[in-house]
């Protein structure tokens, strides 16, 4: 059984495809809403006799495009056998009860690629939790990562773990149909909340030989070359000089080069991040300096040295803004009772097979299947003996984080990643083992890509590639002869990321995540009525990341039903405001999205985080009676009596006493070990790989098959460790320049 191919590409690059989507919670439907503005048809099966309620933004962005059908379980699973993608949001109890497993889909629709999203891991004792942001970033480690002046958890504003494990979810759906149409055979995917734990955490808790998790500080000084100063203007800006380079260039346009001078610096960069030295002296220049001047002559400055730095800004300010615009990442469309409703577009961008937008959703005709009937194929289901992208080739030339995570999630899919890199290295090896989270499962060659003799050999393997991926400036994407690549390899797929997409005056500037973070207004409401709160997590890199892999695949997809490849571009501006989309979608008199606050617990007394004796718990009472059920179970009268409580109790006591009176609850996992704890090595989030000084932990995949083999072993690669086998692979002579 295949999909029908639309006459016109301008359905997306999934025109033709069926998907039904069971979900019980968010991520389910931002992968079914993914899909959707891709070209597929989506029908949303809703449970019959669900009250009805005010229409809230999540519920309006996240439903777009599809159509809905009040259909029990047993229906959906008949419809099943006429689609081609089921995407099942539920835990695994709630799966197992309702048949929606992958062995009873296959019974009954063999054909039919089953991604399965539980909240947040397959095993152990938290597996069964309803799905609450809370619990998945206290279960992840993210509630301990988010800024704070202690060891205390802080919880997210914006649910950025569901955007990604959505991104990752669609992304395996479409893999597993380009599986199905290289081999005809078909597989299930499980991506859970854990999953995409690991690509947002991959990077921040990492282990050397056994010691404890690296993490950035938490200190209340944060490091001077990465983070926000208040202006004269009373506005602030955020300075991303991440690497020794863009420090120093940082420090040349400001004409205070000096500052490396200073007894507690003496020239090394290294120094200006020690707590008790560097660190509070350079702060103590420059935050004085900083706030002599408007923002608009430090932007205007930094800018002039190519040095990374953004103004913090409001929602609104970023949503109704210039970059938003340059991008096209806002639409405007007419709801028959909301009147009109803003919201992000389709956060991918094809050149050949557009998605768009299709409406908010319908209710499918009472009485009506919503597809005709297909005929299924008499071929016999074949044993699966590989991953869906296996056999499949992709050139990684990119640097950093977003862009190589995504051939890292193809890896993970199967593909064969070839890293190319400088002689030098990419500068994100200054962190070897967040090198190593995002670039797993690859091999690396070592090019020098200003040499027009390495220009050519690139072609040479794009001749042989089926996938690029980069995230170069114009300059040199055009220096490489790589601004238009459909003309040279017409059946490549190549995928450009950015900071801020291709057009307008921000197009050649660079970016990271912090800077996404404070335009896009997430640091203010983070912040709430305080100061901006900036995450040290990429949020928006792994997101965009995410949704650089689900375009990729997509476009493989097309080309597999067509022969046509296409360039497909995403940036981490459009990506953020992705991750925002059901904070950004708005009407006149719509709800106004949560705000947060300086160590901000959560938005309701039940569904925060509490101190007990040894650590922390997360809550999820809902409502009267859930708050009367928490408040039963510690037998107290009120919330301030329950904090008090709590204190009282270690954490497994608290949560089974919560348990028992039917008050979703969990632990927070804590420092200094988080990839410890036992919750997360049962579903193995972390794996052991050698590396040059020892033994690194890091996280580990994003996403799981259990049906086929287990993909590329990861390891640590050098610099340039496999170009000659490359190279003889492709038929190049080993002694190439590099």
């Amino acid at each position: 059984m295949t999909a029908e191919v639309t006459s016109s590409p301008a359905g997306g690059p999934l025109a033709g495809v069926r998907v039904i989507e069971i979900s019980t919670g968010r991520v389910g439907r931002i992968a079914g809403m993914l899909l959707a503005d891709l070209g597929a048809d989506v029908v949303t099966v809703v449970v019959p006799g669900q009250p009805s309620r005010p229409p809230q933004p999540a519920d309006v962005c996240w439903d777009r495009g599809k159509r809905q059908l009040e259909a029990p379980d047993e229906v959906a699973l008949a419809l099943a056998a006429d689609a081609d993608v089921m995407l099942v949001n539920a835990t695994p109890a709630d799966t197992a009860a309702r048949g929606l497993g992958s062995q009873r889909l296959r019974e009954v629709a063999p054909e039919v690629v089953h991604v399965w999203l539980p909240p947040y891991g397959e095993l152990g004792e938290w597996r069964d939790l309803p799905e609450d942001p809370l619990f998945l970033a206290a279960l992840t480690g993210l509630a301990v990562h988010l800024p704070a002046d202690d060891a205390s958890p802080v919880a997210p504003v914006v649910s950025t773990l569901s955007s990604i494990q959505a991104a990752l979810g669609a992304a395996a759906a479409v893999a597993g149909l380009v599986g199905r149409s290289r081999s005809g055979c078909v597989q299930p995917a499980v991506v859970t909340g854990l999953h995409a734990g690991a690509a947002l955490m991959g990077t921040a808790f990492t282990e050397i030989n056994d010691e404890p998790a690296f993490a950035p500080s938490r200190a209340i000084v944060p490091a001077p070359n990465w983070r926000t100063y208040a202006c004269a203007d009373g506005k602030r800006i955020f300075l991303a000089a991440l690497t020794p380079d863009l420090f120093f260039r940082a420090l040349e346009a400001i004409g205070r080069l000096d500052i490396m001078a200073l007894p507690e610096v003496a020239g090394d960069f290294q120094s200006i991040l020690d707590l008790r030295r560097g660190r509070p002296a350079v702060t103590a220049v420059l935050e004085p300096l900083f706030a002599g001047q408007a923002s608009d002559d430090w932007l205007a400055r930094f800018r002039e040295f190519r040095v990374p730095c953004a103004l913090v800004q409001t929602r609104a300010e970023w949503f109704d803004g210039p970059v938003v615009a340059d991008n096209g990442a806002r639409i405007a469309l007419h709801h028959p009772e909301l009147g009109e409703v803003v919201m992000p577009g389709v956060p991918i961008d094809f050149s050949v097979t557009p998605g768009r937008v299709r409406g908010f959703a319908r209710p499918v005709a009472a009485g009506s299947p919503p597809w005709p009937a297909r005929t299924r194929s008499d071929r016999p289901g074949g044993a699966v003996t590989s991953l869906p992208l296996a056999g499949l080739r992709v050139l990684d030339v990119s640097s950093f984080l977003a862009a190589p995570l995504s051939a890292t999630v193809l890896a993970d899919f199967g593909a064969d990643v070839i890293r190319i890199e400088p002689p030098a290295g990419d500068g994100y090896r200054n962190y070897p083992l967040s090198f190593l989270a995002v670039n797993q499962r690859k091999r690396g060659m070592a090019l020098d890509l200003g040499d027009p003799a390495c220009a050519e050999i690139v072609h040479t393997l794009l001749a042989g590639a089926d996938v690029l991926v980069e995230n170069l400036r114009p300059p040199a994407r055009a220096r490489l002869d790589l601004v238009d690549t459909a003309t040279r390899h017409p059946r490549l797929v190549h995928c450009s990321l950015s900071a801020f997409g291709d057009a307008g005056r921000w197009a050649d500037l660079p970016g990271f995540d912090p800077l996404l973070q404070s335009m896009n207004g997430m640091a203010r409401a983070q912040g709430g009525d305080g100061d901006p709160i900036v995450g040290s997590a990429g949020v928006n890199d792994v997101t965009t990341g995410a949704l650089s892999a689900l375009g990729i695949a997509a476009a493989l997809y097309w080309r597999e039903r067509t022969g046509q490849g296409q360039r497909v571009r995403t940036s981490l501006a459009v990506g953020s405001t992705f991750t925002q989309a059901a904070e950004y979608t708005a009407w006149d008199g719509a709800p106004e999205p949560l705000r947060g606050g300086e160590l901000f617990r959560g938005p309701a007394e039940g569904n925060r985080y509490y101190e007990c004796a040894d650590g922390w718990i997360a809550t999820a009472a809902r409502g009267d009676l859930g708050r009367d059920a928490l408040l039963s179970a510690l037998d107290v009268a009120d919330f301030p009596a329950a904090v008090r409580a709590l204190r009282d109790l270690p954490a497994a006591r608290a949560t089974d006493l919560l348990a028992r009176r039917g008050v979703p609850a969990c632990r927070v996992v804590a420092r200094p070990r988080p990839l410890r704890d036992p919750f997360l090595d049962v579903n193995g989030f972390s794996h052991l790989v050698s590396m040059p000084h020892g033994v690194g932990r890091v996280a580990d995949h994003h996403s799981r098959w259990p049906a086929a083999p287990e993909p590329r072993q990861s390891r640590y690669f050098e610099v340039g460790e496999d170009t000659a086998a490359v190279l003889g692979e492709f038929g190049l002579d080993a002694a190439s320049p590099a």
